[in-house]
């Protein structure tokens, strides 16, 4: 997920919000607290968007509106702002649709200096959870989604079926759903089940108890209108636009999870071991782009065209992604680091073609370089690398990263969203964190490899300057690992994930040095590991996240006077 740098000075701001209709039009004076969160774009020191008590928990949750203006820009507004002593418009006429009212409403309360009400399911919000009892019987193996996208009423049809093999003997099956979305029917060979639901879960009764070991295949029917995106991808769910009059669409659900529009298990503990099949019907004149290689696009009689994607690895669920617009595929391959030649793709709106074609040369390329020069392969090179423009900042769908940042390079000479995003192949979609109190490991790293690219580009002076802008963006004297963090959105609240974890990251590989940080890093990659904590360094990294220290150069000095010796095993690194 991209970030969002925050500055802790005492503001007076005025923003004032255009969207096309004069009466959907904000213009609010207000005080806003004492912090702003800002996004940082070219020609603009900051866009100050809103600051809030940020209560995710409480039911119905209040959620803290920063990240709504980069949604108002991606829709087509113009956007006035004289804050942090810094006055600049933006205009983006691109987009036609207009901003759904629950986000004019949140704009609004962002302006005020107020909490926002989100109806999302309060259980559906909550993502990354611990897998139930009934959900540690089951292993899934694999889904396929069948899904009928109408853009013109905001609804999905469709089904999910999930091949299964159980663990412990179970009488029941049990998934995640929101509540808001009907469960039409499920069925397990030709017997239709009946089912239980209970808020954002719902069980299904087996016809008889099945054993360890068995393997079976549930199919389930599902439909209605998805919850629709307050600020994505901060705020997330289904984000609606339109382009030119056609429907452009895109979800990203990572701080939500996949349960927010399909049925899974919405857990971090279970990735589906062969993978992920998803066909998508839309209109025709709209393409699909999604996880894994294109395997056919079935031209229908009803003036709706079926596009057939899958992935064979494993795959998060938040990753999973469908993405729908009047696009243009531009394509090229690369040899990558272990000989082996990949595609590379860019699903761009098709006024954008030329800048998506320039953006691979000038930014894709070389960032692919760095990372499987630092890193190892890219791991889904029997697939394709694939960016596709979003109606949202972007998000790190695997295969498919979302890209909304209007091809401008930012500081250092590269595009961040690009780089921050491809990171994420390598930090958050091989390795992928368990428990959500370990989200730094997917931010941090993102965070820590673009300071070491800026030095890259531009010299030492570069890399100096990210950590110090990192540095002066913390907010908390807290632990970047918070055991009170109960799932991610919570974990995201804390934006020191991104700017502790990378200062954690340079401690480590200062205190360990480059050949065994680097060895290491990539080790674990390889290996695939819940936790990106390699072996000969993984007590550091959990010592440094979950309690205030500091290396004296011999051991692990705490704040609290204690200290602990360390005993480093080298690791090794077989990708040069």
């Amino acid at each position: 997920m991209p970030w969002v740098v925050s500055c802790s000075w005492a503001l007076r701001s005025l923003f004032k919000v255009t969207v096309n209709l004069a009466d959907s039009a904000l213009n609010a004076g207000a005080k806003l607290p004492a912090c702003c969160y800002t996004y940082p774009k070219p020609n603009m020191t900051f866009l100050c968007i809103s600051a809030c008590n940020r209560t995710r928990s409480s039911a119905p949750r209040s959620r803290c509106a920063w990240g709504l203006l980069p949604r108002a820009l991606a829709l087509g507004s113009t956007v006035t702002l004289l804050a942090c002593g810094v006055s600049k418009t933006v205009e983006t006429p691109l987009a036609s649709a207009e901003l759904p009212a629950a986000v004019l409403a949140a704009l609004e309360a962002a302006a005020r200096g107020e909490p926002f009400i989100d109806d999302l399911h309060p259980q559906t919000a909550k993502t990354g959870k611990p897998l139930s009892p009934a959900q540690q019987r089951f292993d899934v193996r694999h889904y396929a989604l069948n899904l009928r996208v109408r853009p013109e009423e905001r609804r999905l049809e469709g089904s999910v079926a999930v091949r299964f093999r159980v663990v412990q003997e179970t009488p029941i099956l049990e998934f995640d759903l929101d509540p808001d979305l009907a469960i039409d029917k499920v069925t397990l060979g030709t017997e239709e089940l009946t089912i239980d639901r209970r808020e954002d879960r719902f069980q299904i009764s087996l016809p008889a108890p099945l054993s360890a070991g068995a393997e079976q295949t549930v199919h389930i029917g599902y439909s209605g209108r998805p919850h629709v995106a307050l600020a994505p991808p901060w705020h997330g769910g289904f984000v609606w636009s339109e382009v030119n009059g056609l429907p452009w669409f895109a979800t990203a659900v990572q701080t939500e999870g996949c349960d927010l529009w399909w049925p899974c298990k919405d857990s971090y503990e279970d990735k589906p071991e062969e993978g992920v099949a998803v066909s998508v019907a839309a209109p025709r004149g709209i393409k699909i782009a999604s996880i894994g290689r294109l395997i056919n696009v079935e031209e229908g009689d009803d003036g709706f065209d079926t596009w057939h994607w899958a992935t064979q690895h494993p795959i998060t669920a938040y990753a999973v992604a469908i993405n729908g617009g009047p696009f243009e595929s531009i394509e090229r391959e690369y040899d990558g680091v272990n000989g082996q030649r990949y595609p590379l793709q860019f699903w761009a709106l098709s006024e954008h073609a030329e800048q998506a074609q320039a953006l691979l040369h000038s930014d894709a390329l070389p960032a692919l370089a760095f990372f499987e020069r630092m890193l190892g392969p890219y791991p889904w090179g029997d697939e394709k690398l694939g960016f596709v423009e979003t109606p949202h900042l972007g998000m790190e769908h695997q295969t498919i990263n979302g890209y909304g940042e209007q091809y401008q390079r930012g500081e250092h000479g590269f595009d961040q969203l690009l780089h921050h995003e491809l990171a994420h192949e390598w930090f958050g979609n091989v390795v992928t964190h368990r428990r959500p109190q370990d989200a730094w490991l997917h931010e941090g790293y993102a965070s820590y490899m673009q300071a070491v690219y800026a030095e890259e580009r531009v010299g030492m002076m570069g890399y100096y300057d990210r950590m110090f802008d990192a540095y002066k963006s913390n907010e908390h004297c807290d632990p970047v690992v918070n055991p009170a963090v109960s799932d991610v959105g919570e974990a995201f609240d804390n934006r020191d994930i991104y700017t502790k974890g990378a200062w954690l990251l340079h401690t480590l590989r200062r205190y360990i040095g480059e050949e065994a940080f680097w060895a290491g890093t990539a080790w674990s990659i390889e290996l695939n590991a819940q936790l990106a904590v390699p072996e000969w360094g993984g007590q550091i990294v959990r010592f440094m996240a979950e309690e205030d220290a500091y290396f004296d150069g011999e051991s692990v000095r705490f704040l609290n006077g204690r200290q602990r010796e360390i005993i480093l095993i080298p690791g090794r690194r077989k990708h040069q």
